[in-house]
Parts: C-alpha cells; sequence; structure tokens
C-alpha cells in the first residue's frame, strides 16, 4: 500500500510513524518546513483538562499516556515533559467555575490538587503569589510537547523506514479517477500517485477540500506564542495564571502567550507589535520572581491559524463521497497525536472503525453544513480570558 500524508505538523508525522510501522511505503508532504505551521506555534499543552464530553476526555488521557509508549519506541523523551499544570484564579466567579471543573474531574478520575495561594510555591518557588489570587489548582498529570523535537524523532523514524518526507511540496489538487483520490498534483506540476491520501494540513484542509467541491472550514482565529531568551526563568511547570499562560522550555525560556495578544497580530503582515511582546513579558514578571523584564527579550515569536472545526471537536476518518481520502483536523492535535496517528493507521491499513472514533466523524461536518450550524467560538475550548493583570 502506498500512503501520501499531505502536513507534516504532529497528527501527519504521527500517523506517517503508525504507517510506516506497519509497513506502507508512505509519502508525507509538506508546503513550508516539517513541523512549521500550527504545530510549532501550538503552547503544546499536553491536558484533557477543558474536555467535558466524556468519550472526547477519555481519547485525550489515553493519548496523554500513548505519548509514552512512542518515546520508548523512538528511544528518545526529550521531547515529552509531564511537569503538571498550576491553574491560579483572582475573581470569586473564576474560582467558582474551576471548583466545579475540579469537581467534574474528580467524577472522570483525573487528578486535580485544589491549593490555597499560600500552597502555590511549594509546586514552584519561583511563583510570586500575588494578593488577588484566590485559588488554585495543580493538575499533575499535564504538561507540553517541544513540538519541533518530536516531529523531528517521528519523520527520522519514517525515513528510517523506507519513507519519504518532502518539504516545500505545496499541494494543489487531488488526482481522482472514477470518484476515487488517487493522488495529488504538486503546484510544480508534479504528479504523485498512492492507495490513499491523508489529509492532516491542520487550517489548510478546506483548501484542498475545495478542488472537490467541498465548502469546509478548519481554519480559526490565528494565535502566538513568544518566547523568549535563555536564562529568563527557572520555572519548572506550566502556569495560567489570570489572563497569561506561561510554560518552561529549553535553556531557562519561557514560552508565554494570552489571548489580547492573539488580537493584536497585525493581519497585514503577519506580525505581533514589539510593544505587545514587551506587554507579555511584563506581565510575566509580574507572575514571576525571577523575571527581570529589563534583560528579558522575545527570542521567537510564532503565529499560526489554529484549526478548529466547527464544534471544537476532531474531525477523523474516511470523507463519506470521496474514496481514497483520510481526513484529520482538531484543536487539540499535539495532545491527541499519539493515539489519533495510531487509530488511523489502523483504519487504514485494516479497513475496520474504530469504535473509538465514533462520533468524530467527517459527515458530521457535512451534516452541520448542510443546517448551517453556527460556528464554535475557539476561546470557548481554551478557556482563557482577557482577564485582570493585577
Amino acid at each position: 500500500m502506498k500512503a501520501i500524508i499531505i502536513g507534516a505538523g504532529v497528527l501527519g508525522a504521527s500517523t506517517a510513524y503508525q504507517l510506516a510501522k506497519r509497513g506502507v511505503d508512505v509519502t508525507v508532504l509538506e508546503k513550508n518546513a516539517p513541523g512549521d505551521a500550527a504545530s510549532a506555534a501550538s503552547f503544546a499543552w499536553l491536558n484533557s483538562n477543558n474536555k467535558e464530553l466524556r468519550p472526547y476526555h477519555d481519547l485525550n488521557v489515553m493519548s496523554i499516556a500513548e505519548w509514552t509508549v512512542i518515546a520508548r519506541e523512538l528511544g528518545n523523551a526529550q521531547w515529552l515533559h509531564n511537569q503538571g499544570n498550576l491553574h491560579v484564579t483572582s475573581t470569586a466567579e473564576d474560582s467558582e467555575k474551576l471548583m466545579k471543573k475540579v469537581e467534574r474531574l474528580h467524577s472522570y478520575g483525573y487528578a486535580a490538587i485544589p491549593l490555597t495561594p499560600a500552597e502555590l510555591t511549594r509546586i514552584d518557588p519561583v511563583i510570586r503569589v500575588r494578593d488577588s489570587y484566590q485559588t488554585g489548582v495543580f493538575f499533575p498529570l499535564e504538561g507540553h510537547i517541544t513540538v519541533p523535537l518530536l516531529v523531528h524523532d517521528l519523520l527520522r523514524a519514517v525515513k528510517a523506514l523506507g519513507g519519504t518526507v518532502v518539504g516545500s511540496a505545496n499541494v494543489v489538487d487531488l488526482i481522482t479517477d472514477n470518484s476515487k483520490v488517487r493522488g495529488v498534483i504538486l503546484e510544480n506540476g508534479g504528479r504523485l500517485e498512492s492507495d490513499i491520501v491523508v489529509l492532516a494540513a491542520g487550517a489548510g484542509i478546506g483548501t484542498v477540500m475545495s478542488t472537490q467541491g467541498v465548502d469546509v472550514r478548519t481554519e480559526g482565529t490565528p494565535g502566538v506564542t513568544v518566547t523568549t531568551s535563555p536564562g529568563t526563568s527557572n520555572l519548572t511547570t506550566m502556569l495560567h495564571l489570570p489572563g497569561l499562560s506561561i510554560r518552561p522550555d529549553s535553556s531557562g525560556r519561557l514560552v508565554i502567550r494570552n489571548s489580547t495578544s492573539d488580537h493584536q497580530i497585525n493581519l497585514d503582515d503577519w506580525t505581533l507589535p514589539a510593544s505587545a511582546v514587551q506587554e507579555l513579558i511584563e506581565q510575566t514578571a509580574a507572575g514571576l520572581t525571577d523575571v527581570d523584564p529589563a534583560a528579558v527579550r522575545g527570542e521567537r515569536v510564532q503565529i499560526a491559524a489554529r484549526p478548529y472545526p466547527f464544534d471544537g471537536l476532531p474531525v477523523v476518518g474516511h470523507w463519506d463521497g470521496i474514496a481514497g481520502l483520510y481526513v484529520m483536523t482538531m484543536h487539540s492535535g499535539v495532545t491527541m497525536g499519539a493515539i489519533m496517528g495510531r487509530l488511523a493507521a489502523e483504519e487504514i491499513t485494516t479497513d475496520e472503525p474504530s469504535s473509538l472514533l465514533d462520533g468524530f466523524r467527517p459527515a458530521r461536518v457535512l451534516e452541520a453544513a448542510e443546517k448551517n450550524v453556527e460556528y464554535f467560538d475557539p476561546y470557548a475550548i481554551e478557556g482563557e480570558k482577557d482577564a485582570s493583570r493585577t
């Protein structure tokens, strides 16, 4: 069997690896550099924190565990960080919502440990405990992935198994024969044939689907993350503070973001103003005792359109009405990449559907389009607010 994977982010790389393990002749196509689109700009938070629908929650939990298996197979776990996540609130309303979430998660068997403000430094001593803080909850099973390292390891394994990875390969159309997809046509005129095409192009899925007369929207609002310069902080855990998300990165760097910065992106030239970067750094210094805003700079600013299916839930499976096309798109690609890659590879190679993916099939998208279902608000799934900076 020959398979073409369109998209070399976490989902595409994971699926390519799982297919190659099963003896499939895999070619991965990426119009930019592998892992350089939404995957690179992702906050890369491993969690099932905000997934209320129980089957979706369970899939996320399973996938977090499965990344450990993949790290074992690849012989490298440098990209996997299970350091936990601390969520802090500063208003009575947000505290009440957080504790209701804890109650729900406990009913699911998901670890969530309530803390008083005075206990926050037990999780990490560099946390600045502010007078406005009311409640904290620590989620010990959560963490993050260093996405470029993961994608590199997965694609290296694909090539070792005989697969091919092609960068700067922009797919402009699909080759079809008797209503079946037989391959792809590249922008440079090249044609590649296969038995199955896996579309894992994130927010770019709509562009490819439009070539088949399918109008589907998967592109959400742009998001931005800022990576600071080395030696910024000794923070060891992920933090969700009021109006600010922070996680550690290599060599004392931090990755920082908030939804306010997303709204400050200049969409004309796809940049974030220097003032917005500095504002993020100053917010970070207000949250951590060892950050000197005068000594920290924004080393890297990454912006991408985030993939968001209409209702915030995954869309995975053979596309109804277009044989030979398997589609994968979801917001939680970093968390879900491990299990989704495996389930997709199993379905493609055995032609047996997985019951774990019931309720997440492409037919849902077509039905919603016919009913003019309102597009999902991406910030609802993030649970991140433009909160107080106090």
